[in-house]
């Protein structure tokens, strides 16, 4: 089995940046509007040692290994396997001079942009002969669909708005540990993450919340907030973003920046030296806003916060009767539309996302897998992993597939929100002006997008 529960930390927050890169990357090489190519040529029946030729796949070494390799031409003999690292910069440039890798790994909420600029092999007929349609597959997968034709999958994905707890911190400070089966609200959470932040004079010893937005960004935690209610963040045609019009966007936003202006989540002015799951896992932190894959790097007991911990719900923003716990990420693999050896790509990209690799990486507890029936081997050996996984299992019934921007990545709100938030937590402009600020730069970004692909 892969030991895939040994990746450093930083290595996780690093690969999600890069991805976010990518994403930001290719929305600066289309000019003009393109027509996703179509796998019609792919033999959906390929005799395994009849695909010959190299694949090059861009994605971090750990997660596509030698033996992964030769796992794979056991079945594949004559395929050729080149892993190249994660590189925003080279991938622009092999893009611009028209030979990118074969395969590459987006988020799922990166897609449409990518289909919209033409750089993706529409692979629906080959994945649904391979069994992966909308009923055998998590609703993530369905990120990497747009306008019923699906993209690629997702290697593995969590409902996303969880929270580890540190039952040991909750304790010292006197406060119950949550019940597991009571889903709090985001009022609570923060009520609570301010009792359990602690200070000594103008230093932070413990903090009482770090999110899901300090990995992924404040849009997607506000999308969220917005899908409880049925309303999105962007117009319908995507061309906008619709936050300072909207009081439930705005809402979202406050309770992020008041939680940064409070001192009780990381900011600009009070960051993180690593980051907030390292923290966490050195009892610096009491509760932590991520999805199941944060179960694997910490179920060993060799952290400081040991195996005592809880796993709790997703909150809910206004109505626990509307709440979801969506992905905001499924990673997951993707072909180019350029690619000089679609067949070998994507023998290579169902063995990893729908085969034996799969079954490896369930068993890992990297996150769920995109095939509903993989998630059997899910691991439930321990006391801790069976209780984690109680919850995520529950959790997976209420994580609905979003719809994300296509004429933008939203990097561009993490950053503009990352340069305004500083004034916000000095009191130099108030709620209002702040989403303003963010309004505006985004919907520059978004007017660049349109233009580069209409």
């Amino acid at each position: 089995m892969l030991n895939l529960t040994r990746r450093n930390f930083e290595g996780r927050r690093t690969r999600l940046a890069i991805t976010a890169l990518l994403g930001a990357t290719v929305l600066a090489l289309s000019s003009c509007s393109a027509q996703p190519e179509t796998g019609s040529n792919l033999d959906l029946n390929a005799d395994p040692k009849s695909v010959t030729g190299t694949v090059t796949v861009m994605v971090p070494p750990d997660e596509l290994t030698a033996q992964n390799i030769a796992d794979f031409n056991e079945q594949y003999p004559n395929i050729k396997v080149e892993q190249v690292d994660e590189d925003p910069v080279k991938l622009k440039a092999l893009q611009a001079a028209g030979d990118p890798p074969d395969i590459w790994r987006p988020t799922g909420p990166q897609i449409p942009a990518l289909v919209a600029q033409g750089q993706l092999l529409d692979l629906t007929d080959a994945l649904r002969a391979s069994g992966m349609d909308d009923a055998s597959t998590y609703p993530a997968a369905q990120l990497y669909t747009v306008n019923d034709r699906q993209y690629g999958a997702p290697k593995d994905w969590s409902p996303d708005f969880t929270i580890f707890v540190n039952n040991k911190l909750f304790q010292e400070a006197g406060i119950p540990i949550p019940d597991p089966k009571v889903p709090l609200s985001w009022t609570q959470i923060g009520e609570l993450a301010r009792k359990l932040t602690v200070k000594a004079g103008e230093a932070t010893s413990q903090l009482g919340l770090t999110g899901s937005w300090e990995l992924l960004g404040p849009a997607r935690t506000i999308q969220v907030a917005l899908a409880e209610g049925g309303e999105s963040l962007y117009s319908d045609d995507d061309k906008s973003i619709v936050l300072t019009s909207n009081p439930r966007a705005v809402n979202a936003l406050k309770f992020i920046a008041d939680l940064a202006k409070d001192g009780a989540t990381h900011s600009p002015l009070n960051p993180s030296a690593t980051w907030g799951g390292d923290e966490f896992m050195k009892g610096k932190v009491a509760m932590v806003n991520f999805g199941y894959w944060f179960n694997a790097q910490i179920n060993s007991g060799k952290t400081a916060v040991g195996t005592d911990y809880t796993l709790l719900p997703a909150p809910y923003w206004s109505d626990a009767n509307a709440r979801i716990n969506p992905t905001v990420s499924a990673t997951g693999w993707v072909i180019s539309s350029k690619s000089k050896n679609a067949q070998a790509a994507l023998e290579l990209l169902k063995w990893y996302i729908a085969g034996p690799q799969a079954v490896e990486r369930a068993q890992a507890g990297w996150g769920f897998p995109a095939l509903k029936a993989y998630s059997e081997h899910l691991p439930q050996d321990t006391p801790i992993d069976k209780k984690v996984l109680e919850v995520a299992n529950s959790e997976a019934k209420v994580s609905p597939s979003l719809s994300f921007n296509r004429y933008y990545d939203d990097g561009a709100f993490t950053n503009s929100y990352s340069k305004h938030l500083q004034d916000y937590i000095k009191g130099q402009i108030d709620i209002n002006e702040f989403a303003s600020q963010i309004e505006k730069d985004v919907n520059t970004t978004i007017a660049d997008g349109v233009s580069a692909v209409e």
